[in-house]
């Protein structure tokens, strides 16, 4: 479904929805059998993790699904402490009050909560952060990317926790996570016709082949993006004006002509110039345009 042609009622129940069933999802089968192996727990809770991504991603669009997920994940480590941690802790602490033996039980489930908790710290950051990066979530392999983040993120934690419990220095996982990284770099690039992009139309190609399109790209995407795009992020605009996208190559390059006059020749666009676009770009935007029309 479309989320942005819900209502807003419908698309906060639905969120509300989905953050809800991803806390209750990790609840039960941390309280499994499956709860009394760590190592296997996080396995399976990491191919949850990576369905729910790829699902996301189906229902929502890349920056609302990255914003879920780390809501998700959000949750689930503030439920952990306030519904486990010290509910737990309060058992234990009123048993050696009253002078009785606590069930080591309770010790062992905050425990591995916590660890839960310590491991999810770096990969939430990230995902709440993300709308800042759309290179992360505006591909086709978005949620290959969150896959990733959380992987990179256990192996940058694990480090530290081994470091500081005097365990070793496992620096193999600063080698994996570059590794990890590079793909990621590799999955936010990647050739669009691998990613089923539009391509622009045959008299729109010029632009695209242009020596300056590479910075044309930027700059668009930088001062007009926020606006212009399937899911706008500037405060106050929930659609494109006039239905104008440019937020991907061929959207760029079939307004090349708009963007020429309103950005270029003229300072219509942006409104009040409200995101500081520079004359050195409004020069390369001008540039670009007639000398790709010769």
């Amino acid at each position: 479904p479309n989320v942005l042609a819900m209502s807003v009622p419908t698309g906060i129940l639905l969120s509300l929805a989905t953050i809800g069933i991803g806390w209750v999802v990790y609840d039960l089968l941390c309280r499994s059998p499956l709860g009394n192996s760590d190592t296997g727990l996080m396995l399976v809770l990491y191919g949850v993790l990576v369905f729910i991504a790829w699902g996301l991603t189906h229902l929502f669009t890349g920056r609302a699904a990255f914003l879920h997920l780390g809501a998700i994940t959000a949750t689930i480590m503030s439920a952990n402490v306030f519904m486990v941690i010290i509910p737990n802790q309060k058992i234990v602490v009123a048993d050696l009050i009253a002078g009785r033996k606590p069930d080591p039980k309770y010790g062992k489930i905050a425990k591995q909560r916590s660890l839960h908790n310590n491991y999810l710290t770096l990969p939430v950051l990230f995902l709440m952060l993300s709308n800042h990066y759309p290179l992360a979530f505006g591909t086709e392999f978005n949620w290959v990317i969150a896959s990733l983040v959380f992987t990179i993120g256990v192996l940058i934690r694990h480090y530290f926790n081994t470091m500081h419990a005097r365990k070793g220095n496992p620096t193999w996982t600063w080698l994996a996570a570059a590794v990890l990284f590079v793909i990621i770099i590799w999955l936010s690039t990647v050739p669009k016709v691998l990613t089923g992009e539009v391509k622009a139309s045959s008299a729109a190609q010029v632009y695209v082949a242009s020596a300056h399109f590479p910075a044309v790209r930027d700059t668009v995407l930088g001062r007009c993006s926020m606006c212009h795009a399937r899911e706008p992020s500037y405060e106050g605009i929930y659609h494109a004006p006039k239905g104008v996208m440019l937020d991907t190559d061929a959207g760029i390059a079939e307004q090349a002509r708009e963007i020429y006059l309103q950005a270029g020749r003229s300072h219509a666009m942006p409104p009040a110039n409200v995101t500081h676009i520079t004359d050195k770009e409004r020069a390369l935007l001008v540039a670009w345009f007639e000398q790709a029309g010769k």
